[in-house]
């Protein structure tokens, strides 16, 4: 027993000479003993009668000190070698303990604030609520060389906790148990590890960001249930999860091979490979897609299985059935001309690999959108994780849009000291059936609390409607109730509702989604083509908007435009949409998207069970307990550095179109960092700041790709400036032109916007030349020539 298990516990505080190892059934046995609940809710109910004035201090404390003495205790420092607890027999167990009293919080608020996304970082095995239920206890594993000291006030540090009980210091210390329902996370591998084994990484740490060895964690509401014992493994996993645990233990192979194949990353290659063989596989079928990925890898490794390992991701195999598969794989025999399959792969990673080096050069001037930061902030990775690579994209970007929705009255400082709301439009543009319904699992997801909130709102109004359509002619109408706050509202809305839905909001946001962005121009009141570009300009900035009318049931109201929406629409249909709203701002301030593949197979999606539900919620509930002014100056100090890297690319590049999209889409890539600033417990980290960078870069990309050429042309309209006088029309077109600019020009003028008889006229007198294939005039020698003179 001694030699199992390296923690201890005794009946009680007062049983010195009965210290045993403790066991997992041992653990279990005392967070499930009555004796266990019953003391600790007879402390609770001493604290409530504190609270309410019925007791004083003195005398609680006095009660919850006797009590305590009844509960079972924990010793997590170490085992005794004679079964007394003293320092003297301590073996200790790699185990320290963080004692959090005094919070100014709730503990379980507090832990979802400083702690939860990152116990696999902090080395985390068990967390809970203290007997009192005042305080909160984290037990964690030291790193190798550490004391007990330094390591809990590493841990402090860690967790930006300045105030701890300083005294757990010696290893016979004790902690009283509590019932299971007091657990917020517990990771018995870990927790029951020999410590022998304490410097290594501790179970599923290779991967501890991925959903693949995700612990359990719930919201809040939930933390009663997060009692199940070891930790709960979802059935996918990503490509970057596995890329963590790629090999064995450090020192077990000290070679090194190339890590490029004909100038092609074998990272690269692998993703591209995956591709080829239907993605990553699932639980169930792992060790199969093993088997053929190193059949394939082979080729590009010299038959060397240690090559191959070094390349080959375990995809949450077990290490040794992991190496011994590949071990197969390697020794069994096979043609030695290069399978189809592998070709296709390098062929495909080549191409990607000479993109993302033009990409490099400058991200939008890239034939291809930049690719997807391979490691992501927790919550974008959980986000992500149930669609494949080359949805990835989509989903990250398309997500804020309804996560912003649960803010409520927060705002950020941006550089220029002006104060942003959250406000997100985002349209995913691409073609058809190219699975742009990716982005809406994730969203319902998102949107669950709020959606059963509004069915409750939606029965109230509807009640009322009822009442109205009952009551007679001559009757008068019940007035509308008060506090029908709908925030998920239908897409087809008439002015009218959406006015009446932001007066219902009292200040919070509300969402749409709309698989297409027709639906937008239900906005409309009248024929007038600018009123939705106004609207959407409006919603960016949080602006006031309102109508008056004098119907006695119309809708009066001033509101402000607090509406966050996503949109689908295909390329075409999206410049044909915005086609007048590119040099208005309305462009600018909408966030795009799209889907980007070389793979015309179906997408096959993840299961989004109640699991992932569970896991979406902490980061929904951060979201919904943030307020007010908020400032990170780690965020402020990125966005000067790509301000001041877009100024010089923009100068170089001399092109304006870019220059003016730039502006808007860095502070809305400023807000997504703010919101996974707020979402990741008020942490910024290298993962928010790439991704800060690379959305912003992304959205350029789409901005440039959807209008960059039509906003080009456009601003070289704008910029033909007459001198006086009457203009020269034909010095406002460039060198060669078509018959729309002229139209364009012409209509700038507030002349008729035919342009035939003029151009016959400058065609006649030798100014121009005509292309019938191409449709387009150009200036001729002659006429170039005169003008250069007159200069």
């Amino acid at each position: 027993m001694d030699k199992m298990y390296s923690w201890s516990f005794a009946p009680s505080v007062q049983q010195v000479n009965g210290m045993f190892p403790c066991s997992p059934e041992d653990f279990s046995g005392i967070l499930d003993n009555e004796l266990t609940a019953n003391v600790c809710a007879t402390i609770n109910k001493e604290r409530a009668s504190w609270q309410r004035g019925e007791i004083t201090a003195e005398e609680y404390e006095r009660r919850k000190s006797e009590l305590k003495r009844k509960l079972p205790v924990f010793c997590f420092h170490a085992t005794f070698a004679d079964g007394h607890r003293s320092n003297a027999s301590a073996v200790p167990s790699g185990l320290s303990i963080l004692d959090l009293d005094h919070l100014d919080v709730a503990p379980r608020e507090y832990y979802f604030q400083h702690v939860a996304g990152r116990e696999q970082q902090l080395r985390i095995c068990l967390a809970h609520v203290s007997p009192s239920g005042e305080g909160l206890r984290l037990v964690f594993r030291m790193m190798e060389g550490e004391s007990l000291e330094m390591a809990q006030q590493r841990l402090a540090e860690d967790i930006g906790c300045q105030r701890f009980d300083a005294c757990v210091k010696d290893l016979a210390r004790c902690s009283f148990a509590v019932p299971r329902a007091y657990i917020i996370y517990l990771d018995e591998p870990a927790l029951f590890m020999p410590p022998q084994l304490n410097s290594r990484p501790l179970p599923g740490q290779e991967a501890a960001d991925s959903l693949l060895q995700s612990p359990t964690q719930l919201a809040p509401q939930h933390d009663a249930a997060c009692c199940t014992g070891a930790r709960t493994t979802l059935h996918e996993a990503t490509h970057q999860d596995a890329q963590t645990s790629t090999t064995g233990p450090a020192g077990e192979d000290d070679r090194t091979y190339e890590t490029e194949f004909e100038g092609v990353p074998y990272e690269t290659i692998l993703h591209a490979l995956e591709e080829q063989l239907g993605g990553i596989p699932v639980h169930g079928s792992r060790n199969n897609f093993i088997f053929a990925m190193a059949c394939n890898l082979r080729y590009i490794c010299n038959d060397d299985e240690a090559w191959v390992q070094q390349v080959l991701p375990n995809y949450g195999e077990e290490q040794q059935r992991w190496k011994k598969t590949i071990h197969s794989a390697c020794t069994r025999d096979q043609n030695q001309n290069m399978p189809n399959i592998l070709k296709r792969a390098i062929d495909i990673a080549r191409r990607r690999h000479q993109a993302e080096q033009e990409r490099q050069q400058h991200p939008t001037a890239s034939p291809v959108p930049p690719q997807l930061p391979t490691q992501l902030p927790r919550s974008l990775k959980l986000l992500t994780s149930k669609v494949p690579q080359h949805l990835k994209p989509a989903v990250a970007m398309s997500v804020f849009a309804p996560l912003a929705v649960h803010l409520h009255g927060v705002r950020f400082r941006y550089n220029d000291n002006s104060e942003l709301e959250p406000t997100f439009q985002v349209i995913l543009v691409a073609k058809m059936s190219s699975g742009k319904s990716c982005v809406n699992k994730p969203i319902d997801a998102i949107m669950a609390d709020i959606k059963a909130a509004d069915e409750q709102a939606r029965a109230a109004e509807q009640a009322w409607k009822d009442e109205c359509a009952a009551a007679s002619a001559n009757a008068q109408k019940p007035d509308r109730p008060e506090g029908l706050c709908v925030q998920w509202v239908q897409t087809d809305m008439t002015n009218a509702a959406l006015v009446q839905k932001l007066a219902d909001a009292q200040g919070r946001f509300i969402y749409s989604r709309m698989d297409e962005i027709e639906l937008l121009n239900n906005l409309r009141t009248n024929s007038r083509g600018d009123q939705v570009s106004q609207i959407l300009r409006l919603a960016w900035d949080a602006s006031e908007y309102g109508q008056e009318r004098v119907g006695v049931q119309s809708v009066t109201a001033t509101v402000h435009m607090r509406w966050n929406f996503n949109a689908s629409t295909t390329p075409q249909k999206c410049r044909q949409f915005f086609r007048r709203g590119i040099m208005d701002g309305t462009v600018s301030r909408m966030t795009f998207a799209t889907i980007h593949t070389e793979d015309d197979r179906m997408p096959v999606y993840g299961t989004y069970d109640q699991r992932f539900q569970e896991l979406v919620a902490p980061y929904v509930h951060r979201a919904c307990q943030a307020s007010g002014l908020i400032i990170c100056p780690r965020a402020n100090k990125l966005i000067d550095k790509m301000l001041e890297e877009n100024r010089a690319y923009a100068t170089l590049s001399d092109d304006e179109a870019w220059r003016e999209l730039s502006f808007r889409a860095m502070v809305a890539a400023f807000k997504r960092g703010m919101l996974l600033y707020i979402i990741e417990g008020n942490r910024w980290s290298r993962e928010i700041e790439d991704f800060v960078r690379w959305s912003f870069e992304y959205d350029m990309w789409c901005k440039m790709w959807l209008f960059g050429s039509e906003m080009r042309r456009q601003l070289e309209q704008d910029n033909c400036q007459p001198t006086g006088g009457v203009p020269n029309l034909l010095n406002c077109l460039p060198e060669t032109f078509c018959e729309e600019d002229a139209k364009i020009i012409r209509a700038a003028q507030g002349m008729s916007p035919d342009p035939a008889n003029m151009i016959r006229n400058w065609r006649r007198r030798g100014y121009v030349t005509y292309d019938n294939a191409r449709r387009l005039y150009t200036k001729t020698e002659t006429y170039l020539a005169s003008q250069q003179a007159r200069r």
